[in-house]
């Protein structure tokens, strides 16, 4: 299932027998890495449908991933640095929009988040087909998170890397990003 909300109040707080929750985060501005993106949204929904996950994007991108996360600094860091990216988790849009206000902290959680900014892990439009469908291969034989493909650094023939990505943890105000591990990519 694909859904384009305007925001995540819109959408039911039930999980519907959901296991994966995919969210596109980007900031709205247009380039080549984003477009590919989003023209492959169809694609991905399709997909989502056929392994009880859904897919979801904002008609208004920026305003879409600050309610999930505030775009402006993810645990910290510009949100520039991060976005656009693509989000995996097994919480529900609920939580974001229930939980992602300043003035409030959240509960701890025990699930983790696959944060897979695409500037990061993906040099070409060919990279972001390549990632969809391993995000999709992954959900479709219903692996935890932090056993995604695109958690590993893949070599390609060329010694390149594919992709590498971030598992934000969960601690006492929600979830955190390893600050060292987001400093340590190209390493």
């Amino acid at each position: 299932m694909g859904l384009h909300v305007h925001n995540l109040g819109n959408l039911p707080n039930t999980v519907d027998g959901r296991d994966y929750f995919i969210y596109v985060l980007d900031y709205g501005w247009r380039e080549p890495l984003t477009d590919t993106l989003i023209a492959n949204f169809t694609n991905m929904a399709r997909k989502a449908s056929e392994s009880r996950s859904m897919v979801i994007a904002g008609i208004e991108p920026v305003h879409f991933a600050n309610e999930v996360f505030s775009w402006h600094s993810i645990n910290g860091e510009d949100g520039e640095l991060v976005l656009p990216a693509v989000m995996i988790s097994t919480l529900t849009p609920a939580y974001f929009h229930e939980n992602n206000h300043e003035r409030r902290r959240a509960d701890e959680i025990d699930d983790k988040l696959l944060l897979i900014p695409l500037k990061a892990v993906c040099t070409s439009t060919d990279d972001i087909i390549r990632l969809i469908n391993s995000i999709f291969n992954d959900i479709k034989q219903k692996k935890q998170l932090t056993g995604f493909e695109v958690v590993k650094t893949l070599k390609k023939g060329n010694g390149r890397r594919f992709a590498d990505a971030l598992i934000l943890e969960p601690n006492f105000s929600g979830v955190g990003i390893d600050l060292k591990k987001l400093f340590n990519w190209g390493n």
